[in-house]
């Protein structure tokens, strides 16, 4: 399930400028410019024993002045399927899921992954913020 909140366009615009990563390094994505993105991250992360070696970029989407999601997109950094899986919360809780972003990434997706625009399990973030509530939903 793709969120409106991860903003499909930004979340393209990382995967897609990823593919060649024979070309270009994963790290060179903290460069890259979208609009209401800050890239606060771009890393290339070694295998373990769990999990091949992927691109991780973390970023903060900011479409108005009330909000503060955060995204990590995790790409395999070899034999991507060409596919991207896009994974979510339940109820109001607001993380970002390492352990979907981990499976999506064995199995050779690029996967992205948001926390809601908030941290915790609890709709207070919404009140008195209208924007934040249209950025979970």
């Amino acid at each position: 399930m793709l969120t409106v909140n991860m903003s499909p366009t930004v979340v393209i615009a990382i995967v897609f400028s990823a593919a060649p990563l024979l070309a270009a390094s994963c790290e060179s994505l903290a460069s890259l410019s979208l609009p209401d993105t800050t890239i606060t991250s771009a890393q290339s992360v070694a295998a373990n024993k769990d999990l091949p070696p992927y691109c991780r970029v973390a970023a903060t989407l900011k479409p108005s002045s009330d909000s503060d999601i955060k995204i990590e997109v995790w790409m395999p950094a070899s034999g991507w399927n060409g596919k991207f899986e896009a994974v979510g919360n339940g109820g109001w809780s607001g993380s970002i899921s390492t352990s979907a972003l981990a499976s999506a990434v064995q199995r050779g997706f690029a996967g992205a992954s948001t926390d809601t625009g908030h941290e915790g399990t609890s709709a207070r973030f919404a009140l008195d913020h209208p924007e934040k509530l249209v950025d979970y939903g």
